[in-house]
């Protein structure tokens, strides 16, 4: 898809739209507001946060014509934890876009204008958020766009490696997933910014890598990164972090766009991960994983101290945040 290009930095769209000082800015914010989310379950008189009471409430807008668990739950979560409220502006059984007897995206776009202060899009088309960003005044958050890229997750991993296990550009990294994911694409492109001392790719063998992909890990590897590829997620083990998914996501992703139940697609042996290989490895990589998982990560691994994906869930509220009040006092994106 050729992608729009806009002057204007008030979106986030992608991984590009983030400078090194643009993610310096979102870590320090979300390290801040999650001491606060601390200092606030701390029994005793804590009025760390009151003044945010006391402004006006913003509006936050989430238009998903896509499923999402963590995403919608993490955004509205977000601001109500800043002092906000949120809209669901898009529902498939009772909004008219789109619908047979109803209105224009312009007129749907204009109409949500009129109601909030920000847009948070996640569609199961790649062009969707651009043609938000484009029609609307209002800062524009990308979600996850179809196979295209999903940079507020790229965001809230780099936070998660940071807080579980230190400064990305002195760790090595091994990302085990399907290509075309835009996780993936959106993490690999936003290492740029800290590039590890090492990245590995595991991948299913004689399967190409996603041209975006490439270019990014080819970026990564001009920038001093060591650059290796592998095809048993047992050769990542001795990495500090590993960040997993399924190697074939299409069954899922085609499933996820209509009503159909989503077939459980069984991952291959060599990129299952479970406790007795992490054991068998006497491994103390960091486990990360996006969520929702498949048979890609077992849940003999839940009990494991490397099993780092539901703090990183945890980790994803503070980043959220940060993002929002970014870009509700209006700070471009630099990238």
């Amino acid at each position: 898809m050729q992608r729009p290009n806009y002057p204007s930095g008030k979106d986030l769209l992608g991984a590009d739209s983030v400078s090194r000082d643009d993610l310096d800015d979102i870590l320090a914010r979300a390290e801040r507001l999650l001491a606060e989310e601390n200092e606030e379950d701390t029994p005793g008189d804590q009025p760390g946060r009151l003044h945010l009471i006391r402004r006006r409430p913003k509006v936050i807008a989430t238009l998903f014509d896509q499923r999402s668990t963590r995403t919608r739950l993490g955004f509205q979560a977000a601001a109500l934890r800043l002092g906000h409220q949120s809209l669901d502006v898009y529902d498939t059984d009772r909004s008219r876009m789109g619908s047979a007897t109803g209105e224009t995206l312009d007129d749907h776009i204009r109409t949500v204008e009129a109601y909030s202060d920000l847009i948070v899009v996640r569609s199961h088309t790649e062009s969707l958020p651009y043609q938000v960003g484009r029609l609307s005044y209002l800062p524009v958050i990308n979600a996850g766009n179809g196979a295209d890229e999903h940079p507020t997750q790229a965001l809230i991993d780099l936070f998660a490696i940071h807080k579980l296990r230190g400064d990305v550009k002195d760790l090595s990294i091994a990302l085990s997933s399907d290509t075309r994911a835009r996780f993936a694409l959106s993490f690999v492109k936003m290492l740029r910014l800290s590039p590890p001392r090492r990245f590995t790719l595991c991948s299913l063998p004689g399967v190409p890598i996603n041209p975006p992909m490439r270019e990014a890990i080819a970026l990564l590897a001009s920038l001093g990164c060591k650059v290796s590829f592998v095809h048993d997620v047992r050769d990542t083990l001795d990495h500090d972090v590993l960040i997993i998914q399924m190697q074939d996501m299409s069954r899922f992703a085609h499933a996820s766009l209509g009503s159909e139940a989503v077939d459980k697609e069984t991952e291959t042996e060599p990129f299952t991960l479970t406790a007795k290989k992490i054991l068998d490895a006497k491994s103390d990589t960091l486990i990360l994983n996006p969520l929702p998982r498949f048979s890609e990560l077992d849940v003999s691994c839940d009990a494991l101290p490397n099993a780092g994906y539901f703090r990183q869930v945890k980790l994803s509220l503070p980043v959220r945040m940060a993002i929002l009040e970014r870009m509700l006092l209006g700070i471009p994106w630099t990238g």
